[in-house]
Order: C-alpha cells, then structure tokens, then sequence
C-alpha cells in the first residue's frame, strides 16, 4: 500500500529526456513537476524520479535529507494518483524537482508534494 518499490522508480534514461524533451510541466512555489502519460504497458502505473539540484543545494548530506523527505511524501500520498491512472488505464512518467536553496521543514514539503499530485490529477 504505502509503498516505493524499484518498479516504480524511474531509471531509463532514454524515457528521462524524453519526458524532459516532450512532457508538461508546473510549478509551485518549491517544487516543479514535469511529467508525460503514456499507454500502460507494465503493471506499475505511475513511475518517478526524485531530483534535487547540485545548482541549488550544493552539500550531498543536504541534497539526501531534502530527497528523504520527499520520497517519504510522495509514497504517503500518491494512492490516489495510482488509483485513478488504474482506471483509465494510462501510465505516467513523473519527475518532482526540487526548487528552493534551503532546507524546508518536512511539513512544507508534505503540503507541496500533496498540491502538486492533487494539480495533476486535475490536469490528467
């Protein structure tokens, strides 16, 4: 149920840039979302990557906390997201950027991760 196992992670490059290349794409105030629906050809619907710029966050033990406490978001509330692609039948490309060059509290970055999945249920 709440879980972030290896198949719905995001590891292809070739559908990385291609998503970068072709895909939509908003922005909230710390977080941008870019993503690209597809046919459902595997039985994970929604597959994402997680990124934190070195641009923006420069130390690695700074860039893995702010990643920690996204993933730990996403997994809490992305049911309904997988929910609904299952019923239309559609598979989704995701990738959640992060944009601010502090470090928010794990409950700002809950409420972004929550707006952002709700926004693009909206839009799908």
């Amino acid at each position: 149920m709440f879980e972030f196992p290896k198949k719905q992670k995001l590891c292809s490059e070739t559908v990385i840039k291609e998503m970068f290349s072709n895909g939509k794409s908003f922005t909230t105030s710390a977080v941008r979302l870019v993503w690209k629906v597809d046919n459902n050809e595997d039985e994970v619907t929604v597959k994402s990557i997680i990124v934190v710029p070195k641009k923006k966050i420069r130390l690695a033990v700074k860039r893995n906390i702010i990643r920690r406490r996204m993933k730990e978001a996403y997994r809490l509330h992305k049911i309904e997201l997988e929910n609904m692609l299952k019923d239309k039948g559609l598979q989704l490309s995701i990738a959640i950027i992060y944009q601010k060059g502090k470090i928010l509290p794990y409950k700002t970055v809950e409420e972004e991760i929550k707006l952002i999945l709700e926004r693009l249920s909206k839009e799908i």
